[in-house]
């Protein structure tokens, strides 16, 4: 069926990706190695292909991209249509009349995935190539973290898929529900590719990379980079040797999910006891947090929200905030819970920054605003610059909160004395 001389493979992302943000690295990993396969990261801006000169399709699916590429399906034909992704993965159903082949689940061997009978697909991971960091320019990764300047390098490497455990508000578990581990030798060979790129910062993007029995072989190939490493982990898998090892072979930063500040998730127990033990050893500590709008809306479990909240990050001294709203997944605990309250319309503004479980126009400008606010009074408190670090620095993070600042929510705090 697919001639792969003389057509080409082009790889599409659903929604077109933001170029400051750098290209999504899943459709890097499926993508078959060719000198026809092209990745299109923005094709308002380059343009597609003529359709007689493209064999196959290959479009990563996310929530937000659902009715661009429901547009671009209909434009396509059916049969050169191949699609992942987490949508595509929890809802196959409603994706098969609109592709030659649904692929669910992490994937890095295209052909032999594709070449499994019947329309839907589990995607097969054999580990056996290096993703394409050829097709990735790596100048338009703009992480945004402490320290880096917008003319640093950043890159980042997976090395493994999938998380054991069932957070009610996550769906990372519907992709892969256990650990795939990438094999030592493979994370050696992509970190000699990676050390080429000459980058500043580099980021393991595993869902929580000490829960492999190898982390530590890994983590000292990835040092070899010679870059900045931070990643994500959970507070619980942090002892003191662990926290040590990391401190000793790279590791600057650590990502930990502090989730809804008024509910008590078992992998935070020690949270406290962890962020001491980070700042002792010089690591910083990027905590993320959840905002539920449903919730605010009595001004009362608002107003100790984000008391709480702040208090919170007055004992734990992050360096890094990073709030985000509510979002529940179709197939997750949280779905059938406030499934009223999500329509089809929300599904386009389905990302962490958006309050749209919040119908209330005046109400959700308001949420978002708090959600922005109570990281903002953090970085520019006296507190922090007095116990955490300087916050106006110029660094992407400096960069990104006057961005925010001023296209969103200067306008907002004029109009409502704030």
């Amino acid at each position: 069926m697919i001639n792969m001389k003389e057509k080409l493979i082009i790889g599409l992302t659903f929604p077109k990706q933001d170029l400051n943000l750098g290209l999504e690295p899943s459709i890097l990993t499926v993508l078959p190695r060719g000198d026809n396969v092209r990745v299109i990261v923005n094709p308002q801006a380059t343009g597609l292909p003529e359709e007689d000169d493209v064999e196959l399709w290959l479009c990563s699916v996310y929530i937000t991209g659902m009715h661009e590429f429901f547009r671009f399906a209909e434009e396509h034909p059916r049969e050169k249509i191949v699609m992942g992704g987490y949508e595509p993965t929890i809802n196959p159903q409603d994706f098969v009349r609109y592709s030659w082949k649904v692929i669910t689940g992490p994937c890095d061997s295209f052909w032999d995935t594709v070449g499994q009978p019947g329309r839907v697909v589990r995607g097969i991971t054999k580990y056996e190539t290096i993703p394409r960091y050829d097709l990735w320019d790596i100048h338009l990764n703009q992480q945004i973290i402490p320290d880096k300047r917008p003319t640093d390098r950043v890159t980042s490497i997976n090395t493994s898929q999938g998380c054991p455990f069932r957070c009610d508000f996550c769906c990372s578990p519907l992709m892969s529900d256990h650990i795939i581990s990438k094999p030592l030798d493979l994370v050696k060979e992509e970190c000699e590719v990676l050390r080429g790129l000459q980058p500043k910062f580099i980021f393991i993007r595993d869902e929580n990379f000490p829960l492999q029995r190898d982390w530590r072989e890994k983590l000292l190939e990835i040092e070899k980079v010679g870059a900045k490493i931070y990643l994500f982990a959970s507070a619980n898998l942090l002892t003191k040797p662990t926290v040590e090892f990391m401190k000793k072979h790279g590791v600057y930063m650590i990502c930990l999910g502090l989730e809804d500040v008024l509910k008590d998730y078992g992998k935070n127990r020690d949270l406290d006891v962890v962020c001491q033990r980070l700042h002792e050893a010089g690591i910083y500590v990027y905590l993320s947090f959840i905002v539920d709008p449903i919730a605010m809306k009595d001004h009362r479990t608002e107003a100790c929200y984000y008391v709480r909240l702040q208090e919170r990050f007055v004992k734990l001294k992050p360096e890094m905030v990073c709030g985000n709203f509510l979002m529940p997944f179709r197939g997750t605990k949280l779905w059938e819970e406030y499934k009223e309250y999500i329509t089809e319309e929300d599904f386009d503004e389905y990302n962490s920054k958006s309050a749209f479980l919040e119908k209330d126009p005046v109400k959700r400008e308001h949420d978002e605003w708090m959600m922005f606010n109570v990281q903002k009074e953090y970085y520019y408190s006296k507190f922090y610059q007095d116990n955490v670090r300087e916050f106006r620095i110029g660094d992407t993070l400096h960069n990104r909160f006057i961005d925010l600042w001023r296209d969103r929510f200067k306008k907002y705090e004029e109009a409502n004395n704030c």
